[in-house]
């Protein structure tokens, strides 16, 4: 029995000399104790304070190469007055979302050229091509296996859909469609609308769509 009283003795001390410390610890301007750290306190470098590690003596450092800076091309010219980056921060509906307003966009928001049409073909033969086919008819070699439900571009509701509900659907998908966004860049989503629209274009044509100059050397050749 007094070996029962010894130890609860002994635990009440022990929770009271606890809560004593604990309460004492947070009295006073001095800094309170800490009896558990939880990574509170680890070794670091104050910014504009001396390294010697370094061969130039200085705790902050400078982005590794390929850093993507907030406010521009140049880290070091941004960094002291940054200013909102549209493309970084995803804020042009038009050219992240292919909306605007809460409308489709009807013009493809990049400079269109020869160079981003030739990626727009390369993406399209990557990614598409394996359901849609390479002219864009609907006959890729999935809709072979038994895949069905494949659209067809040449179609009036696809040539007249605006290009920003295309990006939309290539980005997000649509029915049996998975979506594209996670797996093909900003940019190469838009180059793929504009070869659809080629695509389009060369199977609807019109000998009134080919520049007057040129009119005589295509009908020669009917």
């Amino acid at each position: 029995m007094n070996g029962w009283l010894i130890i609860a003795a002994g635990f009440a001390v022990s929770v009271s000399t606890l809560v004593v410390a604990f309460g004492w610890s947070h009295r006073g301007t001095r800094r309170p104790l800490e009896y558990y750290l939880d990574m509170k306190v680890q070794p670091r470098q104050r910014g504009q304070s001396q390294n010697r590690f370094f061969a130039d003596g200085r705790s902050m450092r400078l982005p590794v190469a390929g850093t993507v800076p907030y406010g521009g091309n140049d880290y070091l010219a941004s960094a002291g007055a940054p200013h909102l980056k549209s493309d970084f921060l995803e804020v042009d509906d038009g050219l992240w979302r292919g909306k605007t307003g809460g409308k489709w966009v009807s013009e493809i928001p990049i400079k269109l050229d020869e160079a981003f049409v030739d990626r727009g073909e390369n993406r399209f033969n990557i990614h598409c091509a394996v359901c849609h086919g390479r002219t864009g008819s609907g006959n890729g070699i999935t809709t072979q296996h038994g895949f069905v439900g494949v659209a067809k571009f040449h179609q009036d509701k696809f040539r007249t859909m605006p290009v920003g509900e295309i990006f939309n659907t290539i980005t997000n998908g649509k029915g049996l469609m998975a979506p594209y966004g996670h797996q093909v860049r900003l940019a190469d989503r838009w180059a793929i609308v504009a070869w659809i629209r080629v695509l389009q274009r060369s199977q609807n044509s019109r000998i009134e769509d080919v520049p007057e100059p040129h009119r005589a050397e295509l009908e020669g050749k009917q």
